[in-house]
């Protein structure tokens, strides 16, 4: 015991403790910023550099390990750039210089961070160095380069990292038409409007739809019809042409306001909302002024015209569908514009009637303006007006007709002929030239097509004051008998009611896409067309022509109207 209370003593003494920070052995260093410029850490030892050149060392070998050894960036579904790593190490025994880090394709979307740097670069033994790889997808492709490595590596001096990446495409889920309008709804009545979901993205990235729900929860105004099909993955649409999914939103308005609520769609990308509005609060008031229209007495081969004026009076916009209707209507009467915009509250728009007159005596019609005030939901105006000769040249009118579904009305035929009138030089009239100002005294012609569907067509040629054979002929511009109007819109981002407003020929802007190709991508049932030409002069029907037309594309030459000794017969 007496000696070991001596040790301790002599401990303490000797200032030997368990409490100590003192070292025993000390350490040079622990890293290479633990050295002097110039300097390496090894063994805990800071050592020049140049001990570790590969001359110098004993046998010395650098090697080249590059981890990983091939870089995939896998499946991209976005245009974000992507960033990986390489690290380069040098597991040798001595300092590995790198001469030179290239990529084999620029244009592949990858770039190097490394490569455009100052070389030669050393790595010494046991470190290694990093390399960023970054990726931005621009076409849709599989992408495929090398990342090239030379270094004085005994074994592979020139060392290929291989580089892949498979960008298909980017997802954009759509919502059509956004946002939602109801409109007017009287209280307690109830509102329907469907919303397409479509995937407009590019390539064949998929999106898919996890869940779609109201906000607010508990609104008592909006309503959304239950689905069963989520979640759903949609392909784009451009490439599956059933990847559209429909929802239906109701709206019942339980207190006398204006409403808005949210459609919250969720997916794997993200949510995104669609407002909802409507309003009970106040009804679109339409006023039509004047209640009724006489054009007076115009000369066979003119035009004349009144406006009419029609206000809303009341809190709502105001939607005005114009149509004709009546005994006798004849295609001498039309409007301008054919496609009404709506009418603001407490604003009003005007519209021309019009009436060229190619037969003499009474000309009468029912111009019906179909709205959605719910006490007025059509507003009949007669139009009445007396043809009467003049001192100039028979009048001719060329109205056809074509099999392109229901008349007057927009389904999904959207099948389309245009009609075109060649003067004897070669001079046309038809939709893409109205109304043609070079015919001097073959005439003054004007081509018009009637809303929704541009059918009939209807071209009128007077004054013309010299013999010659005029050519009428028929183009089948678009066949496609059964198109899914929810598809197109949502491939278009658009609401139905804008493509129907598109193809009823209304001045409404649409995407920038050929929206004629579509249609042909996309359609259900292509189909011919019979079609038919009358020719009438001065009133009185003096030729009925019919053709076909087979496919998109095709034109015929229907009849020849020959003007002789200041006369028109059809041969």
């Amino acid at each position: 015991m007496r000696s070991l209370i001596l040790l301790l003593t002599a401990g303490v003494a000797l200032g030997v403790t368990g409490c100590t920070k003192d070292k025993v052995v000390a350490a040079n260093c622990r890293a290479d910023d633990d050295c002097q410029a110039g300097s390496l850490c090894e063994n805990y030892e800071c050592v020049p550099r140049e001990a570790k050149a590969c001359d110098i060392v004993l046998e010395g070998n650098p090697i080249l390990q590059p981890s990983p050894h091939t870089v995939d960036f896998g499946t991209v579904d976005a245009q974000a750039a992507l960033l990986q790593t390489v690290t380069l190490h040098n597991i040798g025994n001595c300092t590995l210089t790198l001469f030179e880090a290239t990529l084999a394709d620029t244009g592949a979307g990858f770039t190097c961070d490394l490569c455009d740097t100052t070389f030669p670069k050393e790595v010494w033994p046991g470190r290694s160095l990093e390399i960023q790889l970054s990726y931005t997808p621009s076409a849709v492709r599989n992408s495929v380069t090398e990342l090239t490595l030379l270094s004085d590596d005994k074994e592979y001096p020139t060392l290929r990292i291989p580089i892949k990446a498979n960008y298909i495409g980017t997802s954009q889920l759509v919502a059509s038409p956004s946002p939602v309008d109801f409109g007017y709804t009287a209280q307690g009545r109830l509102t329907r409007r469907t919303v397409q979901l479509s995937n407009q993205g590019t390539g064949s990235a998929p999106v898919t739809i996890n869940s779609v729900a109201l906000s607010p929860a508990d609104t008592m105004d909006f309503a959304l019809v239950p689905l069963t099909s989520l979640p759903r993955t949609l392909a784009p649409a451009s490439i599956d042409r059933t990847a559209v999914q429909t929802l239906e939103v109701r709206y019942t308005p339980r207190t006398l306001a204006d409403h808005t609520a949210d459609l919250v769609v969720t997916t794997n990308k993200g949510t995104f909302t669609v407002p909802l509005s409507g309003t009970s609060s106040s009804a679109p008031g339409v006023t039509v002024t004047p209640a009724m229209i006489d054009l007076g007495d115009v000369t066979l081969g003119t035009s004349t015209f009144r406006t009419i004026t029609v206000v809303n009076g009341g809190g709502a916009p105001l939607t005005v569908r114009p149509t004709w209707s009546g005994m006798m209507f004849t295609t001498d009467f039309s409007t301008n514009p054919q496609i009404v915009p709506d009418v603001l509250p407490s604003q009003y728009v005007e519209v021309q009637v019009l009436v060229t007159a190619t037969r003499e005596g009474v000309l009468q019609s029912i111009l019906n303006l179909e709205t959605n005030d719910p006490l007025r939901p059509t507003v009949s105006i007669p139009v009445t007006a007396r043809g009467v000769l003049g001192g100039g040249a028979e009048v001719v009118k060329l109205e056809m007709t074509f099999d392109n579904g229901a008349d007057n009305a927009f389904d999904n035929d959207v099948r389309n002929v245009d009609m075109t009138l060649e003067h004897p030089f070669g001079y046309v009239c038809n939709k893409q030239t109205p109304n043609p100002m070079n015919w001097g005294n073959h005439g003054s012609a004007s081509w018009l097509a009637f809303a929704p569907k541009e059918e009939p067509e209807r071209i009128i040629l007077a004054d013309s004051r010299q013999d010659g054979t005029y050519r009428v002929m028929v183009s089948y511009q678009n066949d496609c008998a059964s198109l899914p109007t929810d598809l197109l819109a949502g491939i278009l981002g658009i609401s139905v009611e804008v493509l129907v407003g598109y193809l009823s020929g209304g001045a409404i802007p649409v995407p920038g896409q050929d929206i004629g190709n579509l249609i042909q991508s996309i359609c259900l049932d292509k189909s011919s067309s019979a079609v038919t030409v009358k020719v009438f002069v001065n009133g009185n029907l003096i030729s009925e022509k019919n053709a076909t037309l087979g496919r998109k594309g095709d034109s015929t030459y229907v009849l020849d109207l020959v003007r002789q000794n200041s006369m028109f017969r059809v041969p």
